[in-house]
């Protein structure tokens, strides 16, 4: 697991868009965190991340499912309105877990047992008022390599003359 602080909605953006460039089909990237923990934020700089404009970025909680076009096609889920799996079991998973699509996922716990073996699991959390935890647990092969990638470009950053 690796952990993540973020100040500001500006630094999860900026994070959500080092994850967004490093995403390819049939990525799964599963979201945890209370309300305002800053889930949709991430999800906008993902969109950044892969050339889409992050404000036509919405939360689904009413439709719970968005699809974006693009070269590979962007879906957002938001299970918040489901009451667990078996709510979530009646959603066409075959169609949201696309391998020719990326799929991003709010409250991903209401999704256990039906996420894909291989995804990366984002667990965010309040620090204080504008403060976020974001922790990273990688599931599988593919999503090891991406928080190794992160952990990498945080490094690399640290390392940077003027930090």
């Amino acid at each position: 697991m690796m952990t993540f602080l973020s100040g500001s909605v500006e630094e999860t953006q900026a994070f959500g868009e080092r994850i967004g460039r490093l995403l390819r089909a049939g990525d799964v990237v599963a979201l945890q965190g209370e309300l305002g923990s800053g889930k949709t934020t991430l999800i906008q700089g993902v969109a950044r991340g892969l050339g889409r404009d992050p404000g036509t970025i919405k939360s689904p909680t009413f439709v719970l499912v968005r699809e974006y076009p693009g070269d590979v096609p962007l879906v957002h889920v938001d299970g918040y309105r489901l009451d667990g799996p078996p709510s979530a079991s009646w959603l066409d998973v075959d169609l949201i877990f696309s391998p020719q699509k990326i799929t991003l996922i709010e409250w991903a716990e209401r999704f256990a047992g039906l996420l894909p073996e291989h995804h990366l699991a984002v667990r965010l959390s309040h620090v204080s008022t504008n403060r976020r935890r974001l922790q990273l647990v990688p599931f599988g092969e593919r999503a090891a390599e991406l928080a190794a990638h992160l952990e990498q470009s945080r490094e690399e950053a640290h390392d940077a003359p003027g930090h």
